[in-house]
């Protein structure tokens, strides 16, 4: 009896307590819940902020290269022009420097006097009405490049944005912002039930009181 005895103590000793796995707690569940909701709606703002910074640096960068490539056709224009007034001008510095040589040979000295002083004179208008051509010129186009402020416009209808009503700028689930306006114009005919964005050509299906639900883009309003 004494071997089957140790074999019972042997076989006691090497059983392996297993502890008992216990659920999560329902608090904890909860709380992981709502830390990923949080989450994923900062993910969905920043995604939407990013869009927002990259379609009006896109924006940016293009009017950037149209007025760059607009002054560039107005500086040219405007030295072919300088050209043209300075040949004008040599030319009419040698008929003046001809006809002062041909009335010093006059007996009528004070006649020729008079004929130059009067061909000075229209010289000196010219030159006047062309420098105040050029201020004038210059005056329109700084105040032209002051006043445009593209991103404060609808790429559809170029109203200027307000920051209710009508003309808000609301930002499409792509990114791209228009005027609620022409946001309701854009419906497809089709129930009415979806919008395609006209840069990207990406569809948002939205129903008729979804648009003024649509985020404002107060970077446009204030920038």
């Amino acid at each position: 009896m004494a071997p089957k005895r140790k074999s019972a103590r042997i076989a006691a000793a090497a059983q392996v307590v297993v502890p008992k796995v216990t659920s999560v707690p329902k608090a904890n569940g909860k709380t992981a819940t709502a830390e990923i909701a949080k989450l994923k709606r900062q993910l969905a703002r920043n995604r939407e902020e990013s869009a927002i910074q990259v379609h009006r640096a896109q924006w940016d960068a293009e009017f950037a290269r149209d007025e760059l490539q607009r002054n560039k056709m107005l500086q040219k224009k405007e030295i072919e022009k300088k050209d043209e007034e300075l040949d004008t001008l040599k030319t009419e510095k040698q008929e003046l420097t001809n006809e002062i040589k041909h009335f010093k040979d006059c007996k009528d000295k004070k006649k020729a006097n008079g004929i130059v002083q009067a061909e000075f004179n229209r010289s000196e208008q010219s030159h006047k009405r062309m420098l105040e051509a050029q201020s004038l010129l210059k005056a329109g186009q700084e105040k032209k490049l002051k006043e445009a402020k593209p991103w404060r416009q609808c790429e559809i209808c170029t109203e200027e944005f307000t920051e209710t009503g009508e003309r808000s700028p609301r930002v499409m689930s792509c990114g791209h912002t228009f005027c609620l306006t022409c946001l309701e114009s854009m419906k497809e005919t089709h129930f009415r039930t979806q919008i395609r964005c006209p840069t990207d050509r990406k569809y948002m299906y939205c129903n008729d009181e979804d648009l003024t639900k649509l985020p404002i883009n107060y970077l446009a309003l204030h920038m």
